[in-house]
């Protein structure tokens, strides 16, 4: 099978825009179907195109539920930007991407009480644990599922939101890795992938709990092909969290819960 560089991206993107179907572009290319899909909504991110970003849809869900306390903000996947500015309207902004042009674009903007970064946040997110560090408002918006940011993002909130995008199922490839990765990171049974969403909240659930959290599900709203889902996160002991009541002494308890 033929593999992707930049000659045939930009056929394919042509193709595409001359009314081709995704069938008829995969089978001129000697492409899989999927492949070919996948190839051209990332390509449509990585060019800012409005139909992948979502974001106006994204702020309207934003509103509902942020106020003026949440004044300390991470962006794990910046963008160009999308809402960056709306978040800023609230309090101070760390947004981090792993493209140089996204965070050059972020940055040129010139907001003030903004932070773009270029790193992998998958990684950072491990260096603002081991400091401690806690925000308001984490907005976790990857460009694939959101699996290697968890459970350790909980430990950033101490009482706040989070915004987690999550991918619906099979807008990535589906292959055994994919079907494995499902299982592993969020207990997904594909056969019963009608429940796909409730099974990856039960993991949530669980992620939380390994971290001292408690999590309240405020909102699932299906965009296009991602759903946005809007968390309250609160620390507490685990003790306060299974609703166990234990009469031992403060420093028994400290160690129980």
């Amino acid at each position: 099978m033929m593999k992707w560089d930049r000659e045939r991206e930009l056929k394919a993107i042509n193709m595409r825009n001359m009314g081709e179907t995704y069938k008829s572009i995969a089978l001129q290319m000697g492409l899989s179907e999927s492949s070919v899909k996948h190839k051209i909504r990332r390509l449509g991110q990585s060019d800012n195109q409005d139909k992948y970003k979502h974001t106006a849809e994204k702020t309207e869900i934003a509103k509902i539920f942020i106020n003026s306390s949440h004044r300390n903000i991470l962006e794990t996947h910046s963008g160009f930007g999308g809402m960056t500015e709306f978040y800023n309207s609230f309090g101070e902004v760390e947004a981090y991407d792993i493209d140089k042009k996204r965070v050059d674009f972020v940055n040129d903007l010139g907001l003030e009480g903004v932070t773009c970064i270029k790193a992998d946040s998958e990684k950072e997110i491990y260096r603002l644990v081991y400091h401690s560090c806690n925000y308001d408002l984490i907005d976790i918006d990857s460009y694939g599922m959101p699996s290697r940011y968890f459970p350790h993002s909980f430990n950033l909130i101490k009482d706040g939101l989070m915004f987690i995008t999550l991918p619906m199922i099979g807008v990535a490839q589906m292959n055994k890795i994919t079907i494995k990765h499902l299982q592993s990171f969020w207990g997904v049974d594909y056969q019963n992938k009608e429940d796909y969403v409730n099974q990856v909240v039960n993991r949530l659930k669980d992620f939380a709990f390994t971290c001292k959290r408690d999590i309240e599900v405020l909102d699932i709203t299906k965009i296009d092909r991602i759903y946005r889902i809007t968390l309250s996160v609160k620390k507490k002991s685990l003790c306060e969290i299974v609703g166990l009541e234990v009469k031992r002494s403060k420093i028994a308890e400290h160690f129980l819960c």
